[in-house]
């Protein structure tokens, strides 16, 4: 049986004090009050490894693997970091321990536990304790326990200030990495969190902030290394901070505030025509030098997915684009309503700026859609494209894109291309049905956004109101139906997307029983 032993942390006594030697018992004063798991040993392991395999650098940045792997082995992980890597993933095991428990189910008790050792942990903040937050905040989101998400997202935000990160940081390498990482990890979280809550952020980042080093590097580091062999002036020399693919994510998220922002002003009509199209030009730009300025290797190319596939990174390959792609999605949905004309922005006929900005839109909806049907191919089990129950919501957001052009696009081949990439979303849709309750927000909305459509061929159903803001920005919110009363007179198990593949596949989704 497997025992997840407590410890107390603080920068002298830390489980990833890498001068520490690993092989060690625990120390007669670190903290095992809670009684132990009683998960076997392999499943723990298991999980565990699975975590970073799927999980970790793809959803968020907290750990160092080796180090953390090494202490979770000896005994000596905190109960609420270990509880709560096995609360996320014991859905995706195939292990005969959760054989006859449905994947929805598994999480749990797992996560009752990591939340029971967390709230009754000695130390209340530290390095671990901040892991915790952010760990379990996820888990606790997953399964649509909102206002647990809440309270533990905004004690990581308090936490890094009363820590004073990236401000002050550990001597040693390894932990001051992850550190830096943490510091990130929560900016961006507070940042996505207050968007979406219209609310402001308490975390700012500074252009002098170290950002988080080349991923590759990190995960090389170990207790033997000189101290500034990857991390000193041999960094800066080489580049390793600026070519990190989350420090290449930490622009994007400052651009999605501004998309939303812009999105909910566009609702409450607080801008002119000649604004809009302003703000719009602006955050284009900016995306486009983001792409413009991708170190060579990074760019979206044959070439460059090899490479990554065979260094292991092509999930964060993919992580990294498919942000970039919704981003642009986001800024460009408002022009599929406007493409054809607007009254309400009183032009009498065609608008060609907007026709430029919607086909955009449909570009970058088929190019994130592409790129995470191909990263599911190309792997040799269906969690591929899993790492995140937000993947569902932007492959929605893809498909009402792509169901634009089945309503109104009147080329064949364009139509054939939809219907075939909103086959694959619902593919993977369902797979990702399968292991995340959460994704029932995601399929809501295409539910709703279908129903309407149903009602009527209209490009108003596209139009960048209130319900569209709670469309493309809440994805923790459900969604109404789009017009009152639509679900009482028709048949939204009904598909519209034309192909008998396809069309069976949304019966599976949406069809009524």
């Amino acid at each position: 049986m497997c025992t997840l032993k407590r410890w107390r942390c603080d920068l002298a006594t830390s489980p990833y004090n890498t001068q520490a030697d690993i092989t060690d018992e625990p120390q007669p004063g670190i903290d095992l009050a809670l009684p132990t798991s009683d998960i076997p040993a392999d499943v723990c392991n298991e999980l565990v490894d699975l975590y970073f395999d799927l999980i970790h650098d793809k959803q968020h940045i907290i750990f160092h693997r080796h180090s953390f792997v090494q202490e979770q082995r000896h005994g000596r992980a905190a109960d609420f970091l270990v509880l709560g890597m096995v609360a996320l993933m014991a859905r995706f095991s195939s292990h005969p321990f959760f054989a006859h428990i449905p994947p929805w189910n598994r999480a749990s008790p797992w996560l009752q536990r990591a939340v029971q050792a967390f709230n009754t942990r000695r130390k209340l903040i530290d390095i671990p304790s901040l892991q915790g937050c952010i760990l379990l905040a996820f888990v606790s989101f997953v399964e649509m326990n909102e206002d647990q998400d809440t309270l533990l997202s905004a004690q990581a935000v308090r936490m890094v200030q009363v820590l004073q990160l990236p401000i002050t940081l550990s001597s040693d390498p390894i932990m001051r990495e992850i550190e830096i990482r943490l510091f990130w990890q929560c900016w961006m979280m507070d940042t996505w969190h207050s968007v979406q809550a219209q609310l402001p952020a308490q975390l700012r980042a500074n252009p002098q902030f170290k950002r988080p080093l080349e991923e590759a590097t990190f995960s090389a580091m170990r207790i033997s290394n000189p101290p500034d062999l990857s991390t000193g002036n041999r960094a800066v020399q080489l580049g390793l901070r600026e070519c990190s693919l989350w420090s290449l994510v930490l622009p994007l998220t400052e651009i999605h505030g501004q998309i939303v922002l812009l999105n909910d002003q566009l609702a409450h009509h607080r801008l002119s025509r000649s604004d809009i199209r302003s703000e719009v030009a602006a955050l284009s730009s900016r995306l486009d030098q983001w792409i413009v300025d991708l170190p060579d290797g990074l760019r979206d190319t044959k070439d460059n997915w090899r490479v990554q596939t065979e260094r292991g990174f092509h999930r964060e390959f993919a992580s990294m684009h498919m942000l970039y792609h919704h981003q642009s999605q986001l800024l460009y949905y408002q022009f599929l309503h406007k493409a054809v004309f607007s009254t309400k922005l009183e032009i009498s006929g065609p608008d060609p700026e907007a026709f430029h900005y919607a086909a955009r839109c449909k570009t970058h909806a088929t190019t994130l859609s592409q790129i995470m049907w191909n990263t599911r191919s190309t792997s040799s089990t269906d969690t591929a494209c899993l790492w995140s129950p937000l993947n569902g919501h932007l492959l929605v957001i893809a498909t009402s894109i792509h169901l634009h052009s089945m309503l109104f696009d009147t080329d064949p081949t364009a139509l054939e291309k939809a219907r075939l990439i909103m086959e694959h979303n619902f593919i993977m849709l369902m797979q990702l049905q399968k292991y995340w309750p959460s994704l029932q927000l995601s399929l809501s909305r295409v539910r709703a956004f279908h129903g309407a459509c149903l009602m009527e061929r209209t490009h108003k159903h596209f139009d960048m109101d209130h319900w569209m803001i709670t469309f493309l920005n809440r994805y923790k919110s459900t969604v109404p139906d789009r017009y009152a009363g639509f679900s009482n007179n028709m048949d939204v198990g009904q598909p519209i997307v034309g192909s008998p593949a396809a069309n069976e596949l949304w019966r599976k989704l949406f069809g009524r029983s």
